[in-house]
């Protein structure tokens, strides 16, 4: 099956949107990308309706020039502060007389799963079986045609802040564009640079962007934490440019030029801050500036994790991706401070003619595609309803279980 989808990651400091074409629930083709600098926008989160809208409007003319293609509906990702996970345990009496698994009981246990006590300023954006169990047991997959008296679920709930999906999508929609899907961004990163094997046996994965790091662990396949923290590659910037004394733009741009988290790597004694050499930093002051930042940003990632998890098994990797993970020797840094195997998450799986899109940096904005098309909903949504049919229709998101059951354009800035 072939279909083009087109996806918006609206970032602190970027606004990307991609069109592509999907077949057989890969990216077949990138047709057109739109990148232009986020305004109005503070660690993923919107301040202004008018600036993001703008942006968002800009990002997406962009798109349809390169591609072709009328844009008139996306995937839109979402992360920030505001984001929360819990894991909810569920119990159904199996409805059939011969105690026969159906799907309208798998449905009807999700649905029980998601039926929690929120405050009215939260909302479940996604709520994924982790495990499923007949009578008590755990099982291998699905229990679909199983025979049992009690199915039951252990389900990751995520939610997310009332006002800030809805300034989200009011930016979205201003811009033109109908929101087919609201997706966590974590996951749609983990679309795109986790291999399954690292999801079944255990992984954990950091997308360290402009104004967050999401934070998203997975077990036997299935999503077993989430968190995103308020701090990325903005706060990198702000460290430099305080510690050098310079403005947070020439910061930022010795960052993207010279930035390496190895003060000790090959590279000039002396960085010049403008074209006559009037003045100039020490690299390794500036390499020691970004490495101590980075330093805590890894530690953080760990020490977020749930402690009984985390006691109980060892993940197999730490993959980093987002834009900052682009700094070289961030992948031996962080071997450094976790003394487990780390890697750089590049996008899988893609086409020959797209491999300048094999960065970091472009993992969300593929993600939301891989998500939309595997899990999501690909029809057209108009903006009158798309508040109702999203926070009534997202039970249907799901993660397959494993067969297995184991015993434990522009640069981008960031």
């Amino acid at each position: 099956m072939e279909q083009v989808l087109t996806s918006i990651d609206v970032g602190t400091s970027k606004t990307f949107t991609t069109v592509a074409r999907i077949r057989d629930g890969r990216i077949a083709e990138v047709l057109g990308t739109g990148i232009v600098p986020s305004h109005g926008i503070h660690k993923a989160i919107v301040l202004d309706i008018e600036e993001p809208t703008a942006a968002i409007r800009e990002s997406v003319k962009e798109a349809q020039r390169a591609s072709g293609v009328e844009i008139k509906s996306a995937l839109v990702g979402i992360t920030g502060h505001h984001i929360g996970s819990f894991n909810n345990q569920a119990t159904v009496t199996v409805s059939r007389r011969d105690h026969r698994v159906t799907q309208r009981d798998i449905d009807r246990l999700l649905r029980v799963a998601r039926q929690v006590h929120l405050t009215e300023d939260k909302k479940i954006i996604h709520a994924i079986p982790r495990e499923y169990y007949v009578d008590g047991e755990p099982v291998i997959g699905s229990p679909l045609g199983l025979h049992c008296y009690k199915l039951g679920m252990e389900a990751h709930v995520v939610t997310a802040g009332v006002t800030f999906i809805q300034n989200l999508l009011k930016c979205v929609q201003g811009a033109g564009v109908a929101v087919t899907d609201l997706i966590l961004e974590s996951l749609a990163s983990g679309e795109a640079v986790l291999e399954d094997d690292e999801k079944e046996s255990g992984v954990v994965m950091a997308d360290i962007g402009a104004g967050t790091t999401d934070i998203t662990v997975f077990k036997r396949r299935a999503i077993w934490h989430s968190r995103a923290l308020p701090v990325g590659g903005y706060n990198v910037t702000k460290d430099v440019s305080i510690g050098l004394r310079i403005p947070f733009d020439v910061a930022e741009d010795l960052k993207i030029k010279y930035g390496s988290v190895t003060p000790d790597h090959e590279g000039p004694e002396d960085v010049n801050l403008d074209p006559a050499g009037r003045r100039s930093v020490k690299y390794e002051e500036l390499c020691y500036i970004i490495r101590a930042r980075i330093e805590e940003i890894i530690s953080m990632v760990f020490s977020e994790l749930p402690r009984a998890e985390w006691e109980t098994w060892d993940p197999t990797a730490l993959v980093l991706c987002g834009g900052t993970a682009n700094l070289p020797g961030i992948q031996a840094l962080g071997e450094e401070i976790i003394g487990q195997r780390v890697r750089v998450g590049r996008p899988r799986g893609l086409p020959e003619a797209t491999v300048s899109f094999a960065d970091p940096a472009y993992a969300t904005g593929l993600g939301l595609l891989l998500w939309g098309t595997k899990y999501g909903n690909t029809t057209v949504t108009s903006p009158d309803n798309v508040l109702r049919r999203f926070f009534s229709q997202l039970a249907r998101f799901r993660f397959s279980l494993p067969r297995l059951r184991l015993g434990f354009g522009r640069r981008a800035r960031f």
